[in-house]
């Protein structure tokens, strides 16, 4: 059986000017608003297959900075919401809706799960208030040449050819960057992301989805800049069922950031994994937390099947 799936991409008018979403998976899937990483463009959920191979329909959500959406459509991360719930009344979905938010989009769907309806929230490395860069991964190989400003286009070029002639030693940098790992252990999970096809595939596409970097780099840096200027959130008033995830071994977004949850959120699972770090859908490990977070949103959707063709 082969999963019947839909790939779109598309632009809707909405009060913020004009918004470019990605729309993949069963038409008649139970919907995933998927809130992307800073850094990684809407594209990014296309490397997460797993998702609508088992039935879910992705709505991933262009942000403010990225690609031609202006920087100044939003005044804060929490206007993010705003533009997805806006995006969304445009489809005519209708009732609660689940959200994923992975890392600075973690904050992204905290505050949509806080001012519109959501069934349930999913949560991967989520930065979930003040942030702080932190020093050591600012100032790596890969951390610079994601923050440099200069010679984008040539950084691009870059980062796609080492994935795609060296995806070893490019694994290995992402996790030097945003893991406190042994080298061994570093060794071990480029090993078993490069050993499956599935998660090959999906590693590319996730790289795909970095570039080119140019497109983003100012929505990157803004959503940074202001998520280093909060002094408050509060998501106690989010009720709605909460599985969250985070690595002890992430160097990228603290243990303040679970904590926080864990302190606020009433309906919340939390699971803390080592896996990939701040990469926790990476290596062996990586595979269990993506199926508990399936386990997670089937249960919270009983009546989602996947759409196949016989």
């Amino acid at each position: 059986m082969e999963t019947t799936t839909n790939i779109a991409y598309k632009s809707v008018q909405t009060a913020y000017g004009p918004v470019q979403y990605l729309d993949v998976g069963p038409l008649k899937g139970e919907i995933i608003l998927f809130s992307t990483g800073g850094g990684t463009s809407f594209k990014a959920a296309l490397a997460f297959e797993w998702m609508f191979n088992a039935g879910y329909r992705i709505l991933s959500i262009n942000r403010p900075g990225y690609y031609d959406l202006p920087l100044n459509t939003a005044n804060s991360i929490a206007e993010h919401a705003d533009i997805y719930y806006a995006v969304v009344k445009s489809l005519n979905v209708k009732g609660k809706i689940n959200v994923f938010g992975i890392s600075m989009g973690g904050l992204s769907a905290l505050y949509y799960a806080s001012k519109y309806p959501t069934r349930s929230l999913v949560l991967w490395s989520a930065i979930t208030g003040k942030y702080e860069v932190n020093t050591a991964s600012a100032n790596s190989f890969l951390g610079k040449l994601v923050l440099s400003k200069k010679g984008k286009k040539w950084i691009s070029k870059l980062l796609k050819a080492s994935a795609k002639y060296f995806p070893k030693t490019t694994i290995k940098a992402f996790l030097k960057t945003e893991a406190d790992l042994t080298r061994k252990e570093k060794n071990t999970i480029a090993r078993e992301v490069l050993n499956a096809p599935e998660s090959k595939r999906a590693f590319m596409l996730f790289i795909d989805s970095m570039t080119p970097m140019d497109a983003f780099y100012e929505g990157m840096l803004d959503e940074v800049r202001k998520a280093q200027q909060l002094e408050h959130t509060d998501w106690s008033i989010i009720k709605c069922p909460t599985y969250a995830v985070h690595s002890t071994v992430d160097i990228d977004v603290g243990m303040e950031h679970p904590k926080r949850l864990e302190k606020m959120i009433p309906n919340l699972t939390m699971e803390y994994v080592k896996a990939g770090g701040h990469f926790v859908w990476w290596g062996k490990e990586g595979e269990q937390v993506k199926s508990n977070t399936i386990r997670f949103l089937d249960q919270m959707n009983p009546e989602n099947k996947p759409s196949v063709n016989e």
